[in-house]
């Protein structure tokens, strides 16, 4: 999860993905092109921040590495489904509060430790129950770990929670690390997952080694060795990349690439431009809960006063597609019940202002009161190299509309801040994305009783929040639908937050490479089938 930052520390910050293929042009297939070679095949990623520790149950590491190394007991597919992974099957119960999972049998870590219900049970026990990982209501969930046999493992849940198999394929901290990599405490020491990939060499701040794990269960890899380096600079990944140091860049959990540079990519014969439909969403979050933004009318007319078709073509390169609602709709139970609010309509959005008393002021600005209508809004510039034009765009739309609006570019320790202190009065955000979406972000954003609510929540009211609650404790497919399509009304009913952009995912590999094609969620890298020609 990119670091949606005002929650959990984890790294939230998610563009992109699907799959994609073309040397000169911008596809949904795979990589192509490239003769394989009996020479050594390294696949080095360029990566734009520190790679971490690697330990499975914090949240200070590189998703796409701890991806490499650690698996779940299932995988969250492209099109939103669950597949096997550690687990080879599973089971709820009628009542929503038993699952019982099949492992798979054979399966050693990297240290040749084998992995078992106990194995798995000691893992669970890392973070389940836990304060460090509150925020993932699973963690909360869980009344019991039963061990009945070997190759058994029985999750008793509390009460039904259609959302546990889903936050079961997390990246972290769902994942296993072997119990002789920790020590009598507990306390972790090195990185031992059950993953093909295992590590080499690990320089939290530089560079990650990984070679294939030869006992590995599945697919094992056909390169030789894969490395991450760390290049902060995202100009210098694209010239890593366009020079042959870097094998790939793209995907904001490795490093995103500037808008600006997609062009050159294309163009470059040495790349593989990959493009496809991404599942996060960019939005305006409101302060709601004080003027002026406390008016849905105000609310309203911010919305119909964004030009989400100019964002999408303009600041993101045609490399999004204007928003309908808060969700892409690659997301499960993704629903547009209410169009015309996401159309581009200034003169409805003055109309709304007027009824909210504003009047025409000085220079242009709307006034109450004596009070121009002027707010601030917070851009996180570590987030994307668009955010900043993005404040800017919507800068210039809002003060067509008579809203002075003063953008500030900071940090994300600076933007998370503001949040959690409520000093703001709109900021650019971003949903988690797949396999977080819908149902956790919901929770964690847009539910008054959520442990962040009062520290960065996007919104809530008590109508919302039981749609939530009866959502997440659904047993049947054709309710939840329904639930969620009356969950989407109310938030578009109060705007609860104003969807801007449904952004694409962005890669770029070497024209070396066959074989490469994107995970299933943006946190992820599947390099099994993947063979590189010697660099």
């Amino acid at each position: 999860m990119k670091t949606s930052n005002w929650l959990l520390s984890l790294s939230l910050v998610g563009l992109l993905m699907t799959a994609g293929c073309g040397s000169n042009k911008p596809s949904s297939g795979e990589a192509t092109n490239a003769n394989t070679s009996p020479t050594q095949q390294v696949f080095t990623v360029a990566v734009g921040g520190e790679i971490g520790d690697l330990n499975p149950h914090n949240y200070k590491s590189s998703f796409p590495a701890l991806d490499l190394v650690y698996e779940p007991l299932v995988r969250y597919l492209q099109d939103g489904s669950i597949a096997p992974a550690l687990a080879k099957s599973w089971k709820l119960s009628d009542d929503g509060k038993t699952l019982t999972f099949q492992l798979r049998e054979g399966v050693t870590f990297h240290d040749g430790t084998p992995f078992d219900a106990e194995a798995a049970k000691w893992n669970l026990q890392r973070w389940v129950g836990t304060k460090d990982h509150d925020w993932l209501p699973l963690a909360n969930k869980i009344k019991s770990i039963a061990t009945p046999d070997k190759y058994t493992l029985t999750l008793q849940l509390k009460e039904p929670y259609y959302g546990a198999i889903q936050e079961l394929a997390l990246v972290r901290p769902v994942r296993f690390l072997s119990p002789k990599a920790a020590d009598a405490t507990g306390k972790y020491l090195k990185p031992v997952g059950t993953g093909p990939w295992q590590v080499q060499v690990d320089n939290p701040t530089q560079r990650a080694v990984f070679t294939p794990y030869q006992n590995y269960w599945g697919t094992k890899p056909q390169l030789n060795e894969v490395v991450f380096d760390v290049i902060p600079d995202a100009q210098t990944r694209v010239a890593a990349l366009m020079s042959g140091q870097a094998t790939l860049i793209g995907g904001d959990s490795i490093g995103g690439i500037p808008l600006e540079s997609v062009t050159t990519l294309k163009n470059d014969p040495k790349v593989q431009l990959l493009t496809a439909p991404g599942s996060t969403t960019y939005f305006i979050q409101t302060n709601y809960d004080r003027p002026p933004l406390g008016d849905v009318r105000v609310r309203q007319a911010f919305s119909y006063a964004i030009n989400r078709e100019a964002i999408a073509s303009k600041v993101f390169n045609n490399l999004a597609t204007p928003a309908k609602g808060i969700f892409a709709p690659k997301i499960p139970y993704a629903h547009y019940s209410n169009p015309q609010l996401y159309a581009y309509n200034p003169e409805q959005a003055k109309t709304l202002l007027a009824e909210a008393g504003w009047k025409p002021g000085k220079n242009g600005i709307l006034e109450k009161n004596g009070k121009p209508l002027q707010l601030t809004l917070i851009v996180d510039g570590d987030s994307s190299p668009q955010a900043k034009s993005m404040g800017e765009v919507i800068q210039a739309q809002l003060r067509e509309i008579g809203v002075a609006v003063d953008v500030r570019l900071v940090d994300s320790g600076a933007w998370n801040d503001a949040l959690m202190k409520k000093q703001f009065d709109l900021a650019i955000n971003l949903t988690w994305g797949s396999p977080y979406d819908p149902h956790l972000s919901l929770k964690q954003m847009f539910h008054s009783s959520s442990k962040y609510a009062e520290h960065g929540g996007v919104y809530g009211n008590p109508k919302l929040d039981k749609l939530i609650d009866n959502v997440l404790a659904s047993k049947d497919e054709k309710e939840r639908q329904n639930l969620y399509v009356e969950i989407q009304k109310v938030m578009d009913e109060n705007v609860a937050a104003i969807p801007i952009v449904y952004s694409n995912r962005v890669y770029a590999v070497s024209n070396k490479v066959t074989g490469f094609k994107l995970a299933g969620t943006e946190y992820e890298l599947d390099l099994q089938e993947v063979t590189t020609k010697s660099q």
